[in-house]
């Protein structure tokens, strides 16, 4: 048995010498390799610290060129120093003029349109829309809408059907930058797809198409009948009083969705003499909706006359009553006193009430 073990010893230590020699080539390998990988990440730190001074060293000696636009009564031509600097530098100078433009709005916008103009960087974002990466797609149409350029509008109202969903918003703030009211059928046509664009930024370019928006959204809103709610509500955004006599005509209409828009676009605007009686007949719409938001205009409209109406329906349903709530303590000593009446009794409009006192002394207190 003895001489068997010393076989058997015999003929595994090499085998384990093996072992150890490979696994230690193997480590010494790994070593190798994370250092190699350490070295790799300083030096590449290192280049990417160098790239950054670089280009803030040229952020620094180009900001004051760019800045020169901002001046009515400059020294020299800006834009003729702007083209004398190396070509290499175009990316960075638009980086420069589309900072300033996030910021800037009136007849400044022009100067800084004829700036990147001249350098070249219409025609080449202009370009970059078929660009194959899509940020890249994304940050040309982002910069032909801040320099408001109305040439390229054809190219980013095919943007609003692009595959991705940045460059598609890009698209859309783009539209609403430059202005143009013929774009606006085009914006809302897109309104009820939520799923390719979000509603409130298409809402919020249409807001800036400014007022000649409002015939466009009447029309709208009378020929596509599925459209009319989600219209109405555009039109409490940028309607104005202008939009007030189709309005009161919505209030009646046959469908609860329809007149609860109105009368909430009619709160959003502000309620007149005429208005304020649509509203208090609103309150008692067969509709919770519509209930809720005559409660809502009636709330905001500041009269006292308001006051016992608002205090009747302070058991209603709860969105309805939570909006009456809310109106009285808006509506001052006499708000605040119906409040106190109903606070002494119980259910639902009590502890309304209770909570608006109490939110009414917090007011007090903090001021």
């Amino acid at each position: 048995m003895s001489g068997i073990s010393g076989y058997t010893a015999t003929a595994v230590m090499p085998w384990l010498d093996r072992s150890n020699a490979f696994v230690a080539a193997i480590l010494g390998g790994l070593t190798a390799v994370l250092a190699l990988s350490l070295v790799g990440l300083v030096i590449w730190r290192a280049i990417d610290e160098v790239l950054y001074l670089r280009r803030q060293r040229l952020l620094d000696r180009y900001r004051p060129l760019v800045a020169a636009l901002l001046d009515k009564t400059p020294d020299a031509d800006p834009v003729a120093r702007l083209v004398a600097t190396p070509r290499r530098h175009r990316d960075l100078l638009g980086d420069l003029l589309l900072a300033t433009l996030r910021v800037t709005t009136g007849d400044i916008v022009p100067r800084l349109r004829d700036a990147a103009q001249a350098l070249g960087l219409i025609e080449r974002w202009t370009a970059a829309i078929d660009d194959r990466r899509w940020w890249a797609r994304t940050e040309a149409v982002r910069a032909l809408g801040l320099v408001r350029n109305r040439d390229s509008m054809g190219r980013l109202v095919q943007a609003l059907d692009e595959p991705h969903e940045e460059v598609r918003a890009a698209a859309v703030d783009a539209i609403g930058r430059i202005g143009d009211p013929a774009c606006g059928p085009i914006l809302l046509a897109r309104l009820r797809d939520e799923s390719r664009h979000q509603r409130a930024r298409v809402v919020e370019a249409i807001r800036s198409l400014g007022p000649s928006m409002m015939p466009i959204l009447l029309e709208h809103a009378r020929v596509h009948a599925d459209d009319t709610a989600m219209t109405i509500d555009i039109l409490g955004v940028v309607g104005g009083t202008a939009a007030i006599d189709s309005l009161l005509e919505w209030s009646g209409s046959p469908d609860a969705a329809v007149r609860a828009a109105a009368l909430r676009a009619i709160g959003s605007i502000g309620l007149d003499d005429r208005s304020y009686f649509y509203a208090l007949r609103g309150l008692d719409d067969e509709d919770t909706d519509v209930r809720s938001m005559a409660a809502r205009g009636l709330g905001r409209c500041g009269r006292r006359s308001a006051v016992p109406y608002l205090a009747a329906h302070l058991d209603d349903a709860w969105l309805v009553a939570a909006h009456c709530a809310s109106g009285l303590r808006r509506l001052g000593a006499a708000g605040a006193a119906a409040l106190q009446a109903r606070a002494a009794t119980p259910g639902q409009g009590a502890d309304l009430a209770r909570q608006m006192l109490w939110e009414l002394t917090y007011q007090k207190a903090g001021a």
